[in-house]
């Protein structure tokens, strides 16, 4: 899961490229962000030896849960569910830590005098993963 669009700069698309497949090669899930002058680019790596996360290139996010107990046995299928509910939420709790310190660290610059125009995802409404449109 990546931008949904090339970013301008080659370098920065270079590097993050680079930091998701190192990820991968090291059999390591996260999230990556990246910030340069003029524009901000994003991955995920979810794709892992211990968790259900598979690729399928026939889903629109690329890849889907395998979890059957008939195919994996009982024990590898609950590994994996373990394993993946660890990924998610640690992934999930470094975005919450993330927010909250950068509002702290943003209001420490407003009381300095300093303000941002600045429209949050160019005002769209974020995508959700599951089948319901977002509202």
């Amino acid at each position: 899961m990546l931008n949904e669009r090339r970013l301008e700069d080659p370098r920065t698309q270079e590097a993050l490229s680079m930091i998701l497949l190192i990820m991968r090669e090291y059999d390591l899930a996260g999230a990556v962000c990246l910030v340069n002058a003029q524009e901000m680019g994003f991955g995920y790596q979810l794709f892992t030896t211990f968790n259900a996360v598979v690729e399928d290139a026939t889903l629109p996010l690329g890849f889907r849960f395998r979890l059957q107990t008939a195919e994996l046995g009982e024990e590898r299928a609950h590994q994996l569910a373990l394993g993946t509910g660890h990924m998610l939420y640690q992934i999930k709790d470094f975005g919450a830590q993330t927010d909250l310190w950068m509002t702290d660290l943003l209001a420490i610059l407003a009381k300095g005098g300093v303000t941002f125009d600045r429209l949050p995802f160019g005002e769209r409404i974020l995508p959700r993963l599951t089948s319901e449109p977002p509202q």
